[in-house]
């Protein structure tokens, strides 16, 4: 299947000498996290929600053109595995298509649900896809949820109360506090309408204010079972045995992009803007952790890293990194970030090495056990 067959070609984009509180607008209209940055049409850039809702920005004043960002594009005869390799690699979500110069259509995430549903991939367990959830109480502050988003670079943060998942916020639900639109609390729990005088602490806002109904499954399921949900909504949420996870379109398209090969499948991505140091030092890493793996655990199915540059601080980059790694034996998830790139790079892999010790060690006892029963009978 080709992009053209499931790209979106209403193109809905702002220009680069409008203001935020404009793109705010559109993207909350369209339930869109991405908008085509246009000028004397032509295509000037990208622009992305998370990096508008996490900063400390007057949308009413920033133009859009200091937070556009070059993207890669796709051609519109690419065909649909390509499309999900780059938009993997992108850490996008959404890429423009093209024909010649001209943009013709936009792709994201979820239009590529409809491609996984007819992939043998799709019989895949929820449970085995899904990531630990950074999540908050429901007393919680709208600030905690920001500084979750900023701090542990997502995009999502369920709302639990006594154990039990009871909402959800996104970057799209942040719009609504941005724009000033809701009846917000004010100090002292008054309800005040915006415009008013007094000015409203947004990050003290009740995070009841805008969490919306989340989509809860067991985990049991198979993920063909909630591909269209994926296909208009953000993520699902996976409650089971007590535990709190999260599946997005991101997380089906690295389960169809690293599907098990005759080798071992290593994907790398996010990587294109970083320093050669930081690139061969993960090369060395990861070519270490396979063979060390491959020793200790047997059968490797695959393995895919994320590399997110999330926010500065003055010459200073923070560094996200992502790690899923899938044997025999399971998923196992690993996430690390810090100031400096190499000490994240370690710190992931021990993460992963931790995990996958504490699985391994536990089969290994129920083994020695089962063995053990078997003697004495």
């Amino acid at each position: 299947m080709q992009v053209k067959d499931i790209m979106v070609r209403n193109i809905i984009s702002v220009e680069p000498d409008e203001n935020v509180s404009v793109a705010l607008a559109k993207m909350k209209k369209n339930k869109i996290n991405q908008l085509v940055v246009m000028k004397d049409k032509k295509m000037y850039g990208m622009l992305e929600l998370r990096k508008i809702v996490t900063k400390d920005l007057d949308p009413s004043s920033t133009k859009i053109s200091g937070l556009s960002i070059n993207v890669p594009t796709v051609d519109i005869n690419a065909n649909t595995e390509n499309v999900a390799e780059l938009l993997l690699h992108s850490g996008l979500r959404a890429l423009p298509v093209v024909e010649g110069t001209n943009i013709v259509g936009i792709v994201s995430e979820s239009d590529m649900m409809g491609v996984v549903k007819s992939s043998t991939s799709a019989n895949t367990k929820i449970s085995d896809i899904s990531s630990a959830a950074e999540y908050v109480p429901k007393d919680a502050t709208i600030g905690k949820v920001k500084r979750i988003m900023i701090e542990k670079n997502v995009s999502r943060v369920p709302i639990v109360d006594k154990n039990k998942v009871v909402g959800i916020i996104s970057t799209l639900d942040l719009i609504r506090i941005m724009e000033g639109k809701e009846r917000m609390p004010a100090r002292g729990g008054r309800l005040q309408e915006a415009g008013a005088k007094e000015k409203i602490n947004i990050d003290s806002t009740p995070v009841e204010m805008i969490m919306r109904s989340p989509v809860i499954v067991s985990g049991n399921e198979q993920v063909r079972e909630i591909i269209d949900i994926l296909h208009n909504k953000e993520e699902v949420v996976v409650q089971q045995n007590g535990q709190i996870g999260l599946v997005t379109p991101r997380d089906v398209l690295e389960m169809c992009v690293a599907s098990p090969k005759k080798q071992i499948y290593v994907q790398i991505t996010g990587m294109q803007d970083e320093s050669i140091e930081f690139k061969a030092r993960m090369d060395i890493e990861v070519s270490k952790f396979v063979q060390k793996m491959e020793r200790e655990v047997g059968h490797i199915e695959y393995l895919v890293f994320h590399v997110d540059s999330m926010h500065k601080q003055g010459p200073k980059q923070k560094y996200s990194l992502r790690a899923r790694f899938k044997t025999s034996a399971g998923l196992f998830v690993a996430h690390s970030w810090g100031w400096k790139p190499l000490d994240v790079i370690d710190d992931v892999f021990k993460n992963l090495e931790r995990e996958i010790s504490h699985t391994y060690g536990k089969r290994e006892e129920m083994k020695k056990r089962s063995g053990r029963k078997n003697k004495y009978r």
